[in-house]
């Protein structure tokens, strides 16, 4: 009889996840497990020892009347209520994404009834205490949902005895607009949508076997910015205990009430409807507000300014722009980016790979918002730090640093400066094989390995024999510090917090090294160069 074949990396990952589950007897399918909570009892799934609970309501639908309007309280409701199958994903415009990174896509149909969160955990009421994850998914502020293929939080809850909970809210036009005649604090509604999400996790938590004491946010890209936004909103405040921050882009500042305004009025023009009348549009169907909304933006040059607002009634402040939040200063805050961001928007055209110096030139300066000789002094610098680059890398890493790193570096030293709890700054440098190589470490590239889950993202992530050790790595990290406060993992050095002095980094890739300011000559080179926001339109990845 041959010998059986050894297990694939991948392989080995699933099959040791699986030893860990208790799983049915042959022929019996696993007992759905039954939940109560404050409003009713849940019927969820259970499946490789971790339960389920999906398209779980926080808060009453923002449908009808509910539209512009501050989340509902949400009415209990007598009986059992299904939880096996995923809530709708909110309202939104999504373009035609590469194959390569279709793990990132929502798989539900869109809906305005869309408030609802999707739990994975170990046990229900079994007595123990586990850290609660809750995952604020990217998308900037108008696009994602977080029930993606590669966020199915079963992995990380089984692994590392978690809980995990992603979170649906109102997105663009319907969870931030900001206009005369609808509710005070319009404008932020899509975050007001997460704190209430927050709630009804700290109101339930101990029924899905978690702490409500010990409570991470965390989100990649624009959840990242939505981490942001909570730790500098005073209605979360308590609601949770630490925060990850992973390629955040826009999350330094909010929108102006003027960039608000227009954007308002750009909508209301498409629509024949006066300021005053922003009412009105709770009368006229979704899909017509996003194609009018498509038509605002792409006015402003592909800047989208449906997004949180510096309204004085949600937002005193902005999160990170010259200091960190006073509301967040006892938070202990892990943040990092991954080192080649932007190739993930290059990938459509190969010819972004190839270049030439003029090109770069002129990308750089219109990305970059600066004048010939402010370009020129940023190409210089990154020239003599990376003399081996060509004028396609120059530009990966210019405009990685600008729209990405940059803004991590800021968040962490003003977190570190604050006199209040610490930052641990990470810079993700694993390298994928896809597309023969060209797109290196992308946006996006963290969140397989973060969520355990590879065999969704197996065209992006390839075979390889490292990739079980980075993903138990970054699991145990992100859990870890969950539990703790602390990124500790069996694997990695010392971590210590982030400081202007030394400026320590945890360099994560096929292993884990820390480093003092890696990177720091392109910093130099970026000093004086304002930070990006989503205010800004994003024209790198063409001529």
């Amino acid at each position: 009889m041959p010998e059986p074949k050894p297990l694939s990396p991948r392989r080995r990952v699933l099959t040791a996840g699986a030893a860990l589950a208790t799983l049915p007897l042959p022929g019996r399918a696993a007992p759905e497990p039954l939940a109560e909570t404050t409003h009713g009892r849940l019927r969820g799934s259970a499946s490789q020892g971790v339960l389920a609970f999906k398209g779980v309501p926080y808060a009453a639908s923002p449908t009808g009347a509910g539209r512009f309007s501050p989340p509902g309280a949400l009415a209990p409701w007598a009986g059992e209520r299904r939880a096996d199958t995923h809530g709708a994903s909110a309202p939104q415009l999504r373009g035609a994404g590469l194959p390569v990174f279709a793990y990132t896509n929502p798989v539900a149909e869109q809906s305005e009834d869309c408030l609802t969160l999707a739990i994975y955990t170990p046990g229900l009421r079994d007595g123990r205490r586990r850290p609660i994850l809750v995952w604020l998914h990217g998308g900037a502020w108008s696009s994602g949902a977080g029930t993606a293929p590669v966020l199915d939080g079963s992995a990380l809850a089984r692994e590392q005895d978690v809980v995990v909970v992603a979170v649906n809210h109102r997105l663009n036009l319907f969870g931030f607009l900001q206009a005369e005649g609808l509710p005070p604090g319009a404008g932020n509604n899509g975050v007001l949508d997460m704190v209430a999400a927050l709630r009804w996790v700290r109101d339930n938590a101990e029924a899905f076997g978690g702490d409500p004491g010990c409570v991470t946010i965390f989100g990649q890209s624009g959840g990242a910015a939505k981490v942001s936004a909570l730790m500098a909103a005073p209605a979360a405040q308590g609601l949770f205990h630490r925060a990850i921050m992973q390629s955040g882009s826009g999350a330094l500042s909010l929108a102006t009430p003027e960039d608000a305004a227009r954007a308002a009025h750009g909508l209301l023009a498409e629509f024949e409807l006066r300021p005053t009348d922003a009412a009105r549009l709770r009368d006229i169907p979704a899909d017509r507000l996003l194609a009018a909304m498509a038509k605002v933006v792409a006015a402003n040059g592909g800047a989208n300014n449906f997004r949180p607002v510096l309204d004085g009634v949600v937002f005193h402040r902005h999160p990170f722009h010259t200091e960190a939040p006073a509301a967040a200063q006892d938070v202990p805050l892990l943040i990092g980016s991954a080192e080649t961001e932007v190739t993930f928007y290059l990938a459509p055209d190969r010819a972004n790979f190839s270049i030439g110096a003029e090109q770069l030139r002129a990308r750089v300066r219109r990305f970059l918002r600066l004048d010939a000789e402010a370009t020129e002094h940023v190409l210089a610098g990154y020239r003599a730090a990376l003399p081996a680059a060509s004028p396609s890398d120059l530009l990966v890493a210019i405009c990685s640093d600008q729209n990405y790193r940059m803004s991590m570096i800021q968040a962490a030293e003003l977190q570190a400066g604050a006199g209040g709890a610490p930052a641990w700054l990470y810079l993700f440098t694993w390298r994928s094989p896809a597309m023969s190589g060209l797109l290196r470490t992308p946006h996006t590239a963290e969140l397989p390995f973060v969520f355990g889950n590879l065999e969704s993202a197996a065209e992006f992530t390839g075979d390889g024999a490292e990739l079980p050790a980075v993903r138990s790595r970054m699991m145990a990290l992100w859990a870890n510090f969950a539990r703790t406060g602390r990124p500790q993992a069996p694997d990695v050095p010392s971590w210590p917090p982030y400081e202007a002095g030394h400026r320590p980094t945890m360099l994560l890739g096929n292993d884990a090294r820390l480093a003092q300011d890696p990177g720091g000559a392109e910093r130099q080179a970026m000093r004086g160069v304002p930070r990006f926001e989503y205010g800004h339109p994003v024209t790198f990845a063409r001529d």
